[in-house]
């Protein structure tokens, strides 16, 4: 049988009981195996007996109530039998290598906290940078977006104005409508540079997101791989 199995079939037999409390039961071995780790696994099987034996502890200990009760150990002057099997609720064994595995989770953390705050005039000064950096380009993006905006629409009326004023002479109305076509192409170019600030963060933004995913993924991994030594 593995842990999946038991679950399963625990699942299956505390079906009479409140959701609540199989629910809380199910998350309390689920818990109890995580922490002795798979290699483990079937130590904690042994341990725990069947299925059975569990869901029969568990439903005749106090029937209809939540889980912490089972928590403490029956007290003087109560009967054994199968309500006395909850004390496995109180004080679960130590595997090998599980209490070692939570300090050295605690170290970690406490490790990176440390590096954290020493290294904290580093990491601010950068963060400060790149958020400076990221916000020059949103603001330059964002003038240049509005700027050519504005320039294409008064290229669009120097040009109708020169069309307009064809009758003072052709090459006069020629000269302002080319003017007019100038400042219109102008204003594409800065909308298009504008545009391709705006994808640039968006790109960063994508290669941050990406970076952190592929990060976290070698995170579990060695997470998992270390669980398993």
């Amino acid at each position: 049988m593995t842990k999946q199995e038991f679950l399963q079939r625990l699942s299956r037999l505390l079906a009479d009981v409140t959701v609540e409390e199989r629910e809380e039961a199910l998350r309390y071995y689920e818990e109890y195996f995580d922490e002795a780790g798979p290699e483990q696994e079937q130590a904690v099987l042994a341990e725990l007996g069947s299925p059975e034996k569990v869901a029969a502890i568990i439903k005749a200990n106090v029937p209809g109530s939540r889980i912490p009760p089972r928590y403490q150990a029956p007290g003087a002057g109560q009967t054994a039998g199968p309500a006395a099997g909850a004390a496995q609720y109180a004080n679960p064994p130590q595997y090998p290598g599980a209490a070692q595995k939570n300090d050295n989770r605690t170290l970690f953390w406490v490790a990176v906290v440390a590096a954290a705050l020493i290294l904290s005039p580093l990491w601010l000064s950068v963060l400060g940078t790149v958020l400076g950096l990221l916000a020059t380009v949103v603001i330059t993006g964002a003038a240049l977006v509005f700027s050519g905006a504005l320039v294409v629409i008064a290229g669009v009326v120097v040009v109708v104005k020169g069309f307009l004023t064809i009758w003072t002479g052709v090459g006069t109305a020629l000269l302002v409508a080319g003017l007019g076509v100038l400042d219109i192409a102008l204003g594409f170019a800065m909308l298009g540079v504008g545009f391709a600030l705006f994808m640039l963060l968006v790109w960063l933004w994508r290669m941050t997101v990406r970076g952190w995913n592929w990060a976290k993924a070698k995170l579990e991994q060695n997470k998992a791989g270390g669980n398993e030594q």
